[in-house]
């Protein structure tokens, strides 16, 4: 390909494509990618000769499986390097539940060719532009490079397209012919993420309002954790002495030991201090969240209270309840803004005694005489062991460990969206050490039997299987709040196949699950095949 007339805005040096997308991966200080063994070993060692660390994967839905975890567990993008790109169709479910769950991916693949398609080429779909009609629904960007020069600013402008306001996956494909020519790159040209700031006098109406509130509420989404701003969440609680109520997947917000955290979920699904303290509000100040159909019991949620929304993305205020204020911004950005003009405001921490009505109000969950293994037996089990991170699929029968305790932003890792159970087994075979904890069903399981299989040497930690045979599933058809309901027919998936699979241990009792957690093996992944009793009730419904 020719040089560009200005020499000056280029790389300086001709390059091939490999060589322009390692060292853009370098600027752009990207250090872990995932890829399946399909990458191109040209294409493995230029990566290899940037400093770029390459995660192998059986295939491209592990590779994203893994990506996704891993975005989820630092809060950071993650990369997928994929050739050919057509298999990228492999992992649909785990892009779409990544595009609702607001997870930033990179989504980097090949193209077999730009300039003679259709003529049926190996691993390449009608035409050109197949692929990425599949994924422009679960997508925030899509862009396709057809020449060098283009290569770097373009996957540039994908890092800050997934990283701006509301995360979400972004998608490029590169045309395999630029591997085998060479041109000049032009160079980066230091897009950086963007968050939308708060207006400064809605910000100051908003401080106005806390000021006056007698009895103010705090609804922490996961939006506090994606900006990193739970550090201004704790100081705004504590100079406000408002009670925090945590959505399902933002536990951790606040530690569940600070005297003003009222528990997780809004509606039937929240705890006894948090559904109390909402129903007297006067006020309540939600951040970063969405008000999903999981968290609110199927939009169960009564208060009386005048509503000040908070959301990056305004499309996601207004659909499920209509605010008083709504605050379009990025929520780091509008609570750091809130509590400079607080201060202004406020000289001396407010006292309202919300930890003693919490202490009040708290309930201890009792469970009726049974016989066999509850979901919440094993939850109070696992109370009494410490894990540095907790990754799990909420479903059916381990839904009651939103009620486990939590005590550190991400160290708790799930989804709401409830699309696909991958969160348990991506999170799991990656664990570094035996701190490490991953929850799923039976079907969590089977869904990911190969990715276990293959990195069972690998991988350390527990994998806890709550083994109810599948006989109960989430049912959110008959009614807009969520149930347990009983399954037609079960899985019928042996013991043995775990065991011998697996090498899991199949646990009957309370005191069985206690021994296998204090006699860990630290060198290996421990399975647990939890068997719980069909008939079990849940503390959640």
């Amino acid at each position: 390909m020719s040089q560009p007339k200005r020499k000056e805005e280029t790389i300086g040096r001709e390059t091939k494509g490999d060589e322009a997308i390692a060292y853009t991966f370098k600027e752009l200080e990207i250090k872990e990618i995932f890829s399946s063994y399909t990458l191109p070993s040209f294409l493995a060692e230029r990566l290899k000769q940037y400093e770029i660390n390459i995660n192998y994967t059986s295939n491209a839905r592990e590779a994203v499986m893994l990506a996704d975890s891993f975005a989820r567990e630092y809060n950071t993008l993650g990369v997928v390097l994929q050739s050919p790109g057509v298999y990228l169709t492999e992992a649909i479910d785990i892009i779409a539940q990544a595009f609702m769950d607001s997870v930033p991916l990179l989504l980097v693949s090949t193209l077999r060719s730009y300039r003679d398609t259709g003529r049926s080429r190996i691993a390449e779909l009608k035409n050109q532009d197949d692929l990425m009609n599949i994924l422009a629904p679960i997508t925030k960007m899509r862009e396709r490079v057809v020449s060098i020069e283009e290569i770097i600013i373009t996957i540039e402008k994908g890092y800050k397209e997934a990283l701006s306001n509301r995360n979400r996956p972004v998608y490029i494909e590169i045309a395999e012919d630029l591997f085998r020519l060479k041109a000049y790159p032009l160079s980066p040209a230091e897009q950086k993420p963007e968050k939308k700031t708060p207006d400064k006098t809605t910000v100051a109406k908003v401080a106005e309002i806390l000021s006056n509130s007698k009895s103010l509420v705090i609804i922490a989404g996961y939006g506090v954790l994606a900006s990193n701003s739970f550090t201004e969440l704790k100081e705004l609680a504590e100079l406000l002495d408002a009670p925090v109520i945590a959505t399902f997947r933002s536990k951790g917000v606040l530690p569940a030991s600070h005297p003003l955290y009222a528990g997780e979920g809004l509606g039937l699904f929240a705890t006894e201090e948090g559904g109390r303290l909402l129903d007297e509000a006067d006020l309540i100040l939600a951040l970063g969240t969405r008000f999903t159909q999981l968290s609110t019991a199927g939009w169960s949620m009564k208060f009386k209270g005048y509503l000040v929304h908070n959301n990056v993305d305004g499309e996601d205020i207004g659909k499920v309840f209509i605010p008083q204020m709504p605050v379009v911004a990025d929520t780091g950005l509008f609570l750091k803004e809130l509590l400079t003009q607080l201060k202004a405001k406020i000289k001396e921490p407010v006292k309202r005694g919300s930890a003693d009505k919490i202490k009040i109000y708290r309930k201890i969950h009792i469970l009726d005489s049974h016989g066999g293994l509850w979901p919440y037996d094993v939850v109070r089990v696992i109370q009494q062991f410490k894990f540095d991170k907790i990754f799990i699929d909420l479903t059916a029968p381990t839904i009651d460990f939103v009620r486990l305790p939590i005590e550190k932003p991400f160290s708790w890792i799930t989804s709401e969206s409830l699309l696909e159970r991958n969160i348990a087994v991506s999170g799991i075979v990656r664990a570094p050490n035996n701190k490490i904890l991953g929850i799923t069903d039976l079907q969590g399981v089977m869904q990911n039997l190969s990715i276990i299989q293959n990195r069972l040497n690998k991988s350390r930690g527990v994998l806890l299987i709550l083994n109810d045979n599948g006989s109960t599933t989430i049912d959110a058809i008959s009614s807009d709040i969520p149930t347990i309901s009983r399954t037609t027919s079960n899985l019928d998936i042996k013991d043995e196949i775990l065991e011998k699979s697996l090498n899991a241990k199949t646990i009957q009792s309370v005191n069985e699950l206690k021994m296998e957690l204090e006699n860990l093996d630290e060198n290996k992944l421990n399975v647990l095949n939890i068997k719980i009793e069909p008939d079990y009730k849940s503390v959640m419904f």
